[in-house]
């Protein structure tokens, strides 16, 4: 199982929602006549769409990898903890990476997120407290990730050490994953969640 989900071809959108549009969909909102762009506000139903779709895409793309460090995690360690931690290892790598598209796409303009976090705005706090969350997530991902990469072949591997904080990293983003759906529902009345 954990050879099919290597095998998956990561070319999904990552998690912070971004407002973006095909270039056939932003050439569908040009005036006919006249080849002028639509006000904002008649193309904003397809862009949020487009958003949403992103940040589902995302959300998938974050729960495969989480899948896959969890299946890594709950398989057999005694005599062979250095298989794996490798196995671990590359699992969180792939977390990271998605973990780390996200959050740069998180740091664009025009997301439904991001255009919550206006100064003195409703959710500004809320969401400042969700990015310091999620950036606090991914220094615990890299400090796990160069703890098993530290660890030498002749060295004893403290596995059960390893499972606590992977998981903690785990279900502390599934809590964060659940506050940003909340906070877009509330904001947008629009539902990101993709179900587990």
């Amino acid at each position: 199982m954990l050879d099919k989900i290597a095998e998956i071809k990561w070319t999904l959108r990552p998690l912070v929602l971004t407002v973006t549009s095909s270039p056939a969909k932003l050439n569908s909102s040009m005036s006919k006549s006249n080849g002028t762009q639509r006000p904002i506000r008649h193309r904003l139903p397809e862009l949020q769409e487009a958003s949403l779709e992103e940040g589902r895409s995302e959300r998938v793309r974050i729960l495969m990898a989480s899948h896959r460090a969890e299946a890594c995690l709950t398989a057999p360690a005694p005599g062979r903890e250095h298989v794996w931690k490798d196995a671990v290892q590359q699992a969180l790598s792939l977390l990271r990476a998605s973990l780390g598209e996200a959050s740069q796409r998180g740091e664009s303009a025009g997301g439904l997120i991001a255009e919550l976090k206006t100064a003195g705005g409703k959710y500004y706090h809320r969401v400042d407290r969700l990015q310091q969350e999620f950036d606090e997530m991914v220094r615990r991902c890299d400090a796990t990730i160069e703890h098993l990469r530290s660890q030498g072949e002749g060295e004893s591997i403290d596995y059960a050490d390893i499972r606590q904080r992977v998981t903690w990293l785990l279900t502390s983003l599934k809590h964060h994953q659940a506050r940003e759906a909340d906070l877009v529902y509330e904001a947008h009345g629009l539902d990101i969640g993709i179900g587990d």
